[in-house]
């Protein structure tokens, strides 16, 4: 026991320090222009700091369980892989080399497997009051994995296109940055109300990622339109 407390607290400040750092980092690839310098280097600094704290986030649920924290690190685990994922599988159609592989497959079909334990606990009554944050994050978990699944079976079936992968990458990373600020603001905004500081960047995020989409998609068609 003693030797996993001296672990958890090192960890824990591990996951703090990346968890502030990524609030005001994950900012950067949303506003900068899209395949810039400045976009490519912040994005990667989010992927490494968005990792270490994910392995910190599993590191402490190993020592200390907790089904929400369950729930949310396996959200965010799948958001951020197959955001980065997807960045080698752009053009499945042209490329069979760029098509899911047995990692893909497996570290999705692993965090959908969390997911379920996770939701038996939820319906068991054993999340105390976090169960409706726990399946909220869990539905989303099942969301990204089945959408993952699909695409890894039949990578170039419906609603496969030539600009496909840039909306995933869009949509999931928005995902992971979504996660880290619902966690900053369920343990530091403590002023709003349950379980709806934890659930606004959802509400937030995921309706902002519809709007961004419907702009690219649109944006595209424009010079179609004007050929034609």
């Amino acid at each position: 026991m003693a030797a996993m407390d001296t672990l958890f607290s090192p960890t824990l400040a591990l996951h703090v320090g990346c968890g502030f750092a990524l609030v005001a980092i994950g900012l950067v690839p949303i506003l900068t222009r899209k395949g810039s310098r400045l976009h490519r280097w912040s994005g990667r600094t989010f992927v490494v700091l968005m990792s270490l704290l994910l392995a910190a986030a599993w590191i402490m649920t190993a020592l200390r369980f907790n089904a929400y924290f369950a729930a949310l690190s396996a959200t965010a685990t799948i958001t951020l892989f197959s955001g980065i994922r997807v960045l080698g599988r752009k053009r499945p159609d042209l490329d069979p080399r760029q098509r899911a592989g047995p990692l893909d497959w497996a570290v999705t079909l692993g965090l959908v497997g969390i997911g379920v334990w996770v939701l038996a606990l939820v319906v068991t009554g054993r999340t105390g009051n976090k169960a409706a944050v726990s399946a909220a994050l869990v539905y989303a978990a099942f969301t990204y994995g089945g959408w993952d699944l699909w695409r890894f079976a039949r990578p170039t079936a419906w609603p496969f296109s030539a600009h496909l992968w840039t909306y995933e990458h869009l949509v999931k990373m928005l995902s992971a940055y979504g996660a880290v600020i619902s966690a900053f603001s369920g343990n530091f905004l403590t002023f709003l109300p349950t379980p709806w500081s934890q659930l606004w960047p959802t509400l937030l995020f995921q309706p902002m990622a519809a709007i961004w989409i419907t702009v690219l998609v649109l944006r595209r068609r424009r010079p179609r339109r004007a050929r034609a």
